[in-house]
């Protein structure tokens, strides 16, 4: 079972949208990844987001591409300032490949949770529109397989035959 950890992509100031929803350029960036994953053939079966807009928005952009016969679903205890220990024993229940889109610092904090490694002293930069793949093991054991980024798709790194960065060697 693979687990998609998602920041959601670049949000609009408070000052211009009050609810915080993406930007004209978040929007783009998603959708630009959304489409390249789409190339590498990946699908998920489930989609959970925050009730924030600019989460909601994030899941729905990506299952439109990459899954679009799924229905997105709110989940509670996952926005910025929510413990991730809350939904470790549900997401340890799961057997379909799922995507969840938060925020910072919830999802780098799950990534730790679930993995046992300091995320913040590695490779993933967790900017706007980051996506972790992480693949369970067995006894609830969960290894990260990759992260990309937006910006990894528009300096077209990832066209150049390096495709998603593979942190599990």
């Amino acid at each position: 079972m693979k687990l998609y950890l998602m920041r959601h992509g670049e949000a609009l100031s408070a000052e211009a949208d009050p609810e915080r929803g993406l930007s004209d350029k978040g929007k783009e960036k998603i959708e630009a990844l959304a489409k390249h994953l789409h190339k590498q053939q990946l699908t998920f079966q489930c989609v959970f987001h925050s009730w924030k807009k600019r989460a909601v928005q994030t899941a729905e952009i990506m299952a439109d591409v990459l899954s679009p016969e799924i229905t997105l679903q709110l989940m509670e205890n996952i926005t910025p300032t929510d413990d991730p220990v809350l939904i470790v024993p549900e997401i340890n229940s799961w057997d379909k490949d799922t995507l969840v889109t938060s925020h910072l610092p919830f999802i780098p904090n799950l990534v730790t949770l679930l993995t046992g490694q300091d995320v913040f002293l590695s490779a993933i930069s967790f900017e706007a529109g980051t996506i972790v793949c992480l693949e369970k093991g067995n006894n609830n054991t969960w290894a990260i397989k990759w992260s990309t980024a937006p910006s990894e798709i528009n300096n077209n790194r990832m066209d150049q035959g390096t495709n998603l960065l593979n942190l599990s060697e």
